[in-house]
């Protein structure tokens, strides 16, 4: 594993400000859910992300994604600091480095699997031709070669997840970041789904970002990290 560092978070800070109407009296509330996280993601590292619910994981995996902004504090990806990026660059961004697993897989339930992996690439601009062919492979090597035209709502849901990480990989993204992705599975899947992490890690180099519940899961990565509080502890 390389040692370049693929992601780099300094005093990252993340507050909401709520107001709240009491008696015709508003107040503002602010509540700071990320409290100063230091963090340094190595090209190719495996981790998994631990806390209790509400402990800032989600928000700091929304942020590694550039899907949210710190209230403070400096996000570096590729050596680029992507708090500067206007939407459209962070778009781009996102869709060129970054791949995205949610515990709920998202497809598009009107399209087949296949056109659901493609999707990526048609928005990067690729033909329909070479879309089809790369999602085709990536569904080959998750062991969906038998499923390409069947739409999600025919497909299991240890199937769907699998076409969902096809999909996050089909840009061959430097950083994959996962949301419980085997929070709705049984044991059986989540235990596929792991080895397809792994089998990708070691054939792309891509840097995995995983947040779980599960510490059976959790213990397997390279690292694991725990929030408590929203700091690292």
């Amino acid at each position: 594993m390389s040692e370049m560092k693929l992601v780099e978070c300094q005093n990252v800070v993340k507050q909401y400000a709520d107001v709240i109407d009491t008696k015709s009296k508003e107040h503002t509330v602010t509540t700071q859910v990320l409290k100063g996280v230091n963090l340094d993601i190595a090209q190719g590292e495996q981790i998994a992300i631990l806390g209790q619910s509400g402990s800032g994981k989600s928000t700091l995996l929304h942020i590694l994604g550039m899907l949210d902004n710190p209230s403070s504090g400096v996000v570096k990806i590729l050596g680029q600091d992507v708090t500067s990026l206007n939407e459209t660059e962070r778009a781009a961004f996102r869709n060129e480095n970054m791949g995205f697993i949610y515990q709920f897989h998202h497809l598009l339930m009107e399209f087949s699997a296949v056109e659901n992996v493609a999707m990526p690439l048609l928005i990067k601009g690729v033909s329909n031709q070479e879309a089809n062919k790369e999602a085709t492979k990536l569904l080959e090597l998750v062991g969906l070669s038998h499923r390409l035209n069947h739409n999600p709502s025919q497909l299991s849901g240890g199937e769907r997840q699998r076409v969902a990480i096809a999909r996050a990989l089909v840009n061959k993204p430097k950083l994959v970041l996962a949301d419980e992705p085997t929070g709705n599975l049984d044991k059986e899947n989540a235990e596929h789904v792991f080895k397809l992490f792994m089998q990708l890690n070691q054939e792309f180099g891509t840097s995995l970002v995983v947040v779980t519940h599960d510490l059976e899961l959790a213990a397997r990565f390279n690292r694991v990290i725990k929030l408590d509080d929203g700091l690292i502890s």
